[in-house]
C-alpha cells in the first residue's frame, strides 16, 4: 500500500468509527446533539475521503468494508433505539 492509499485507509476506517460512536449515542444513548457534534468530525473525514477517491488519489476497497460494517451498526442500533423508546 502506497502513501495516498494508507491515508485513504485511515480516513476510511478512522470516519466509519467516528460515525458508528456518533450513532451509538444517538440511537443507544439517544443523545441527538452529542451524536451531531461527534458526526460533524466524522462528516468532514467522509468527504475528504470519497472527494480523494473521486479524484482516484487512492482506492483501496477498505470503504467498502468499511460502511458495510457502518451500517450494520446504524442499523442494529437503529432498531434497538426505537425499541427502548
Amino acid at each position: 500500500m502506497n502513501a495516498d492509499e494508507l491515508k485513504g485507509f485511515y480516513l476510511s476506517l478512522g470516519g466509519a468509527i467516528i460515525s458508528v460512536i456518533g450513532v451509538i449515542v444517538n440511537n443507544v444513548m439517544l443523545d441527538h446533539i452529542g451524536a451531531m457534534q461527534i458526526w460533524a468530525f466524522s462528516n468532514v473525514i467522509l468527504l475528504v475521503y470519497f472527494y480523494g477517491e473521486y479524484k482516484c488519489w487512492w482506492s483501496n476497497g477498505l470503504s467498502s468494508a468499511a460502511l458495510c460494517a457502518m451500517y450494520v451498526v446504524f442499523t442494529v442500533t437503529n432498531l434497538y433505539g426505537l425499541w427502548i423508546s
